[in-house]
């Protein structure tokens, strides 16, 4: 499948869901822009866990700097587990310690908000002599790599009290096309020609993009690779009350990355007309989403 039919899978699944879609996919070995197949990609929408692939970023340029020690001890204190709703930590005793890399697994294998939180006092800690704070540092990244439309505005968000129809004002947002555009420096920084360039753009080696990708690799929630075969996908996903998203990189058969995936659903009904709750049917579309990138990226040969 080229381009040009890919593109028009993915609008006849936009077009027939009963829920808003945003989207970006982006080749990884290709440089130009025609490559690229979008949807409101420059919709800015809340990012939700998704925003946790920046921060594990930048974390990892603040250790790559020589500012950071991914091998240091961090504490769960009984104040870390109030309102957290995502994770495995909040069920299990405080006083229990991690190092920060494994704080950075569980982030982002379990989104853990536990986790995110002890991520967020390491960088703190870090950059307490430069004229930002950590949410500041993370805004700044994002900044220098070129996500100009994302704005993280809390180290934990507090969702549990808001209305389906809350607004947004308040809550980190994100677009797809932001999304996309750091999975592809990640994917292309992996590995291959160039690899050294484009993870320096992140402040990175090639070993701590292929140590994104592992992360990504490990979600206990993968969406986006639910029914492909010839493909994987390393995801992060996301979710709020009318919102669910996925971003990561496909990946061939010998784990090397072929395009960056971005897609948020957005304003999803809560049920359908026949009772069957909304989720189910983003569910479902996502799985799609990711068989029509399987089918571009690796289609099947026939005799």
């Amino acid at each position: 499948m080229d381009c040009v039919l890919l593109e028009r899978r993915l609008t006849a699944l936009a077009e027939t869901v009963p829920f808003a879609m945003q989207y970006a996919v982006e080749p990884i070995a290709s440089v130009d822009e025609p490559g690229r197949i979008t949807r409101g990609a420059d919709v800015v929408i809340p990012s939700f866990s998704t925003r946790k692939v920046s921060i594990l970023c930048a974390t990892l340029a603040l250790a790559r700097a020589g500012r950071l020690d991914l091998g240091q001890r961090l504490t769960v204190t009984a104040d870390h587990r109030e309102g957290v709703q995502a994770g495995i930590l909040r069920s299990l005793a405080p006083g229990i310690e991690l190092t920060l890399h494994d704080c950075l697994v569980q982030m982002m294998c379990t989104s853990d908000n536990i986790c995110t939180q002890l991520v967020f006092e390491a960088i703190g800690a870090a950059v307490q002599d430069l004229p930002q704070d950590a949410l500041q540092f993370v805004n700044d990244y994002c900044a220098w790599a070129g996500m100009r439309s994302t704005l993280h505005r809390e180290v934990f968000p507090r969702t549990g009290g808001l209305e389906w129809h809350h607004p947004i004002d308040g809550l980190t947002v994100t677009t797809a096309a932001d999304q996309a555009r750091l999975l592809t420096m990640i994917g292309r920084g992996a590995g291959g020609p160039g690899a050294l360039e484009a993870s320096a753009g992140l402040q990175l080696t090639p070993a701590d993009c292929r140590w994104a990708i592992e992360l990504m690799r490990g979600i206990h929630t993968p969406r986006l690779g639910a029914a492909t075969t010839r493909i994987t996908f390393a995801e992060k996903n996301g979710r709020g009350l009318r919102s669910l998203s996925q971003v990561g990189l496909a990946l061939g058969a010998e784990g090397e990355p072929l395009a960056a995936v971005a897609v948020y659903a957005e304003t999803v009904p809560t049920a359908l007309p026949d009772g069957v709750p909304g989720r189910n049917a983003v569910f479902a579309a996502f799985a799609e989403f990711g068989r029509a990138v399987e089918d571009w990226a690796a289609p099947v040969v026939t005799a």
